[in-house]
């Protein structure tokens, strides 16, 4: 009775409608989820039978996939690598784990929970263990959380497996990488995958010798306090066991052993980065070498919302976005030369790229205007892609820069192999054209970097305001 009169009424009527809606809104949502993972599905069974008809097996039944999760990534407005993905991911839903489907599609689980079991249950190679393991996992599946579902269901898909996890590591050992993952606010993840022993015995050292920092900080900074220290030892703030576990890492990594930075002052020289440097120059400040040096030009963001007034363009790392003044005065500090890219104060557009002891200008041209693969959605930064001609050059292309681009290699290969369309206009703009006839303009990252402010957008209106009263 005390429960059943917690929420007041009407409170309480309204709280249970919203409720009771949102659950009905959930197992909608739910259905939908299940007929998109369905029409992925489909897009993957109808790439593998373009190859059966056309007989492509190897790398061209691979560019056909490629291009088929183009055509997916133009529609969904997501890049290809992810489209890919999504297909494969939504094809073995549907195939091999029918009944987790089956149970999305009634609304009685979510897509975290149906990933759950299937991503679990791939390990299993038998179609009728893994049926027999998808009706167990299912079970499981509708009456837990999603977090709950994917920890029971990788203990029962190991029941199901048929072979040990010993000879599944050593396959799963070949896919071992390292990549990065860009935050906010200057900050990335450094993700690798290796040995899981090997991962927590580098945790574990990390950790043991982060923690002796730490120890030595918080000691150093007590005599510090106390008037019996030496303020010459260079005894910084204490560290979390976080901040001073990162900081060994990353130390370690550029420099192999820690630095006499670490050990003196708990940070990291970076003295091993080998840093490419541009600076942005407008083009009306090159007309006279004696003027003193203006601010960057500030871009403009996209969505029309404007930057405050007065604030200089960020400095920018490639392949990651805006960085720190004093990231950049680091890298500019190591670079062995500057890259001066002039742009154009109207438009942004990069006008020329020099330096004093010229080389490669146009390569280094191209790399100022494009920041990376030129393929929409894809990040891929000019120093690890190629630099394509868009008309091709056996065909009477011309090397210019109105008919070069930075393309990565898996996008090179699609734009010549898997019928996808390329043309560049000569403010750098690419139209892009599917196979199936999907469109995407792709403008160069520079002139959306380097675009400047429309005065018309600052104090645009409280102008207008003005001159009407005063008209």
């Amino acid at each position: 009775m005390e429960a059943a009169s917690f929420f007041p009424e009407p409170q309480g009527a309204e709280l249970d409608a919203a409720v009771s809606e949102l659950a009905a809104v959930e197992r909608e949502l739910r259905a939908l989820e299940a007929r998109k993972r369905m029409l992925l599905a489909r897009v993957r069974e109808a790439a593998d039978a373009v190859c059966e008809a056309e007989r492509r097996t190897g790398r061209a039944a691979e560019l056909v996939h490629r291009a088929a999760s183009a055509e997916v990534g133009f529609a969904l407005g997501i890049a290809d690598r992810s489209a890919e993905a999504l297909i494969e991911r939504s094809h073995d839903l549907c195939t091999k784990f029918a009944a987790a489907h089956a149970s999305l599609a009634a609304g009685r689980m979510s897509v975290a929970h149906a990933s759950a079991v299937a991503d679990a249950g791939l390990v299993i190679a038998d179609a009728a263990a893994r049926e027999a393991y998808t009706r167990a996992a299912v079970q499981i599946a509708e009456a837990e959380t999603p977090n709950r579902a994917r920890r029971a269901a990788k203990v029962l898909a190991e029941r199901f497996a048929g072979r040990t996890i010993a000879e599944r590591s050593a396959e799963a050992a070949e896919q071992r990488r390292v990549w990065v993952t860009p935050l906010d606010d200057g900050m990335a993840e450094l993700h690798a995958v290796v040995d899981a022993v090997l991962a927590t015995a580098l945790h574990d050292r990390l950790t043991r010798v982060a923690q002796a920092q730490v120890e030595a900080d918080r000691e150093g900074a007590e005599s510090l306090a106390s008037g019996s220290g030496s303020r010459e030892t260079g005894v910084v703030a204490p560290r979390t066991l976080d901040q001073a576990r990162a900081d060994l890492f990353t130390d370690l990594l550029l420099n192999g052993d820690p630095s006499e930075l670490w050990r003196a002052h708990g940070g990291v020289s970076g003295e091993r980065i080998d840093a490419r440097v541009q600076v942005i120059v407008p083009v009306s400040a090159l007309a006279d070498e004696a003027a003193a040096p203006t601010a960057p030009t500030v871009p403009t963001v996209p969505g029309g919302a404007q930057p405050s007034p007065g604030l200089a363009a960020p400095a920018a790392l490639s392949g990651y976005g805006a960085i720190g003044a004093d990231r950049a005065r680091l890298l500019a500090g190591l670079a062995r030369g500057w890259d001066r890219v002039a742009v154009d104060d109207a438009t942004g557009a990069v006008l020329a790229v020099d330096r004093y002891r010229p080389s490669e200008e146009l390569l280094r041209y191209l790399r100022a205007r494009d920041q990376h693969c030129r393929f929409p959605g894809c990040q891929v930064v000019p120093f690890r892609a190629d630099i394509d001609h868009t008309y091709d050059a056996a065909r009477g292309g011309a090397t210019s820069v109105v008919n070069l681009a930075v393309l990565c290699r898996r996008h090179h290969t699609m734009k010549h192999h898997a019928g996808i369309e390329m043309t560049q206009h000569a403010d750098g703009s690419v139209d892009w054209v599917t196979a199936l006839g999907r469109r995407k303009r792709e403008r160069p990252p520079s002139r959306v970097m380097f675009a400047p402010i429309d005065d018309a957008s600052i104090g645009g209106e409280e102008r207008r305001r003005g001159s009407s009263a005063a008209a």
